[in-house]
């Protein structure tokens, strides 16, 4: 009898996992699969402080994830993540070929703070993978004027990287953000 109840509770765990994954590729949550990118095992070219203003200012920690993560996004680029407060990042992308340093305005003072999302276990802010162009994260995108803390809507927000840009491919609602913020009133 003991036997048959561990069999039944294995068999209702494995269905909760299963319809898990399967409310998740019902979303149609693009997969890094389909945004394949051919990543090789290439050396790294120095970081060009004069590719961006943002490069030089932030050298030092790029320079540092540029030797420690090696090759990790999109084929042959470096994704390094710079802090700008709590819950506040900025990303650089980093070609391992040129040094050539993007900053793109999707992740410039990107928040992680969503609200009442309750994530996976596990789950990071950014997940990308070194053999695809598919970035994923979680959060809010800075959407206001130089200077201006303005946000976008919290959810699940998937780009491709693809001839020096983020292009969004998808985006899933998530937290407790609903909308953007609206315009600072002068």
């Amino acid at each position: 009898m003991k036997t048959l109840r561990f069999i039944v509770a294995c068999l209702v765990l494995a269905v909760a996992v299963d319809s898990r994954l399967s409310a998740a590729q019902e979303m149609g949550a693009p997969r890094y699969e389909d945004y394949a990118a051919a990543a090789g095992r290439e050396k790294i070219a120095p970081l060009n402080p004069r590719s961006h203003p943002l490069a030089r200012k932030y050298r030092t920690v790029i320079r540092q994830q540029l030797r420690e993560e090696g090759v990790n996004f999109a084929g042959h680029y470096t994704l390094a993540s710079v802090g700008c407060g709590t819950g506040c990042s900025i990303i650089a992308i980093v070609d391992a070929r040129t040094g050539r340093a993007y900053f793109p305005k999707e992740l410039e003072g990107w928040t992680s703070i969503v609200g009442d999302y309750d994530p996976p276990e596990g789950e990071d802010v950014r997940t990308f993978r070194a053999g695809s162009r598919l970035l994923r994260a979680v959060g809010r995108p800075n959407i206001g004027k130089a200077g201006e803390e303005r946000h976008g809507a919290s959810g699940i927000y998937y780009y491709e990287w693809t001839n020096g840009r983020l292009r969004q491919v998808k985006f899933t609602p998530v937290g407790s953000y609903p909308e953007a913020d609206p315009p600072a009133r002068p």
